[in-house]
């Protein structure tokens, strides 16, 4: 009887050591999201010892969705768990010892994210742009980027027009090549027409803004582009590109 009083003594105590080491653990801090057209990655600190971490996202309709699981990253990608971009997503990351019988681990709170509201918008691109026989009329074209997303009911890829729908606007600036005054003129496709005047060279760049944004409303601009000033189509580079790519042809002229 006595022996069995000392097992049980002696597993107590390391049942109750293993758990006073559980709650010893250091916990994730500085704890960031970063998104970029919906593509959503998670980071914190410090680098795991003789630890590991394992990450849980919440939205209003599930419950906590485990990812990346007893990692010693400091980083995990969570797009795949965040499809409902509209929702808003609570965010734990625990920190885990294996083979340990603790019911609940020791964890760090991170601030919530909502995709839709959050999401940082990216560069656009101009995929081409033409003027009419006359000269009279530039049409540009803006390739839609992609997101991670893709509809149910075919496996194609979800573009962010196709996300923000008509909340999702592209904005062409403009302006004659000799000239430093500035136009613009928007559209909610991703084609976009201005009447030009004929002979003149035109630079343009694009951007793209969420409406119902009060944050992070605007992307970056695109590249800027020039028309040819004999009314071709295609693209050409601003005059700020054609003036570094001259300083790099004099400096390998012999």
């Amino acid at each position: 009887m006595r022996c069995l009083y000392i097992v049980l003594m002696v597993t107590m105590f390391c049942w109750r050591r293993s758990c006073a080491q559980v709650l010893d653990l250091p916990t994730a801090t500085d704890i960031k999201w970063s998104s970029i057209n919906f593509k959503t990655i998670l980071d914190w600190s410090p680098e795991p010892t003789n630890y590991t971490y394992t990450v849980l996202v919440r939205s209003p309709f599930t419950d906590w969705i485990k990812k990346c699981i007893n990692t010693r990253s400091t980083t995990c990608d969570v797009t795949d768990l965040m499809k409902d971009v509209r929702s808003t997503y609570e965010v734990r990351i625990s920190s885990e010892i294996r083979s340990t019988d603790v019911e609940e681990f020791p964890y760090a709170e991170g601030p919530t994210f909502t995709p839709y509201e959050q999401t940082i918008i990216g560069k656009p691109k101009i995929q081409n742009f033409s003027l009419s026989d006359d000269q009279s009329r530039l049409t540009v074209v803006v390739s839609d980027t992609r997101t991670p997303y893709k509809y149910d009911n075919n496996n194609t890829y979800m573009t962010l027009r196709d996300v923000f729908q008509n909340d999702f606007i592209y904005t062409l600036f403009y302006r004659k090549a000799s000239s430093t005054g500035k136009k613009q003129e928007s559209s909610s496709t991703n084609e976009i027409a201005i009447n030009t005047d004929k002979g003149e060279s035109y630079c343009f760049y694009v951007q793209t803004s969420v409406k119902s944004r009060k944050q992070n409303r605007v992307s970056q601009n695109s590249d800027e582009l020039c028309t040819p000033s004999d009314g071709g189509a295609g693209f050409l580079p601003s005059i700020g590109v054609l003036f570094l790519s001259n300083l790099i042809l004099l400096s390998w002229w012999p």
